[in-house]
């Protein structure tokens, strides 16, 4: 009889508590959706004075895990190297009303935290305080019909140095 009673109490809590899987996305997110495609182009890397470097690169950018989520999968390749592996996850704290990011690098054993503004068609990022050993601050923006820029800089001492700038067109 207790068995049957233990049966009973863990089904009526488990039918009492709330699953939420008809969570709605934050409607913030669908103000990324400029972002969003298939896109190809160059790194433009700052190499402080040294030979130019760029590689190729691609980018598809997505919804992801049911609407939460725009899944970002970013790939550059330089000249005789092996294609960077790169995701991107950014979603929308309603809360705070902030866009939030973290990325998954091959560079990293653990994902980079980040959290900005949306302003028209400008997405400003930075690392989330105390996250990160470096700040770094990521800007997407959408220049021109089909143009996408993502830039990459890093804070030294106040002042921002640009790592690299890529930008994509659509095909």
């Amino acid at each position: 009889m207790k068995f049957v009673l233990s049966i009973l109490v863990f089904a009526a809590a488990l039918l009492a508590s709330p699953q939420n899987h008809d969570l709605k996305p934050a409607e913030a997110l669908h103000r990324l959706d400029f972002l969003k495609g298939d896109w190809s182009g160059v790194q433009d890397f700052n190499t402080n004075g040294g030979p130019a470097m760029s590689g190729k690169a691609a980018d598809h950018i997505d919804e992801g895990i049911g609407g939460h989520y725009l899944c970002e999968m970013l790939s550059t390749t330089m000249p005789g190297r092996k294609p960077t592996d790169t995701r991107h996850f950014i979603s929308y704290d309603a809360k705070a009303g902030v866009y939030q990011a973290w990325w998954f690098t091959d560079t990293s054993p653990s994902p980079l935290e980040f959290e900005g503004t949306l302003t028209g068609h400008k997405l400003v990022l930075q690392t989330k305080p105390g996250t990160s050993t470096v700040t770094l601050r990521a800007t997407y923006e959408t220049p021109a019909a089909n143009t996408l820029t993502y830039t990459l800089e890093m804070d030294q001492g106040g002042s921002w140095t640009r790592l690299f700038t890529t930008t994509y067109k659509k095909p």
